[in-house]
């Protein structure tokens, strides 16, 4: 499938893990939002959900897959595709870069909060790899659904504080 960018998806089955978004901040910079996981066991709203990165990289100009080359997620969680709609330039997918160029995965994380075996699971991003032990469940942060918002306040917070 041919993808002119940028563009704007209409559901998760248009996002391919490796895009990016440019995330306009209030003091006039950008944060990049990044495609990490599409589909998975963990999927909020199948269509509509997908994992997201927050990128450690923040510029005067939009991302480009050359500015964002080495740079590494800083928080991972589950967004709604709103999400870029929201927070990107024009709520837009700006580009793709591979996430193994820099090596980018899925974190890991538990299912939910607290320590019940026959409930909680270690997860890799959207996929459950199997009931999570006690020492993993202090080790692990719980698999975040975030607001649509969400990912600039972390920017806003994480990368200009």
């Amino acid at each position: 499938m041919k993808i002119n960018y940028p563009f704007k998806p209409k559901s998760n089955k248009e996002l391919i893990p490796r895009q990016f978004w440019a995330i306009p901040l209030p003091n006039g910079n950008f944060a990049c939002g990044r495609v990490v996981q599409v589909t998975g066991k963990y999927s909020a709203v199948p269509t509509k959900t997908f994992l997201a990165g927050l990128m450690d990289w923040s510029d005067s100009v939009p991302p480009t897959l050359e500015s964002i080359a080495g740079t590494k997620t800083i928080i991972q969680g589950v967004a709604h595709i709103n999400c870029i709609y929201e927070t990107g330039l024009d709520g837009m997918i700006s580009g793709y870069r591979p996430l193994e160029l820099d090596s980018i995965e899925p974190n890991y994380f538990r299912s939910q909060i607290g320590y019940q075996p026959e409930y909680c699971k270690l997860m890799r991003g959207l996929e459950e790899v199997r009931p999570i032990t006690k020492a993993e469940c202090g080790k692990y942060s719980t698999l975040g659904i975030w607001g649509t918002d969400y990912i600039r306040q972390v920017a806003e917070s994480k990368l200009f504080n």
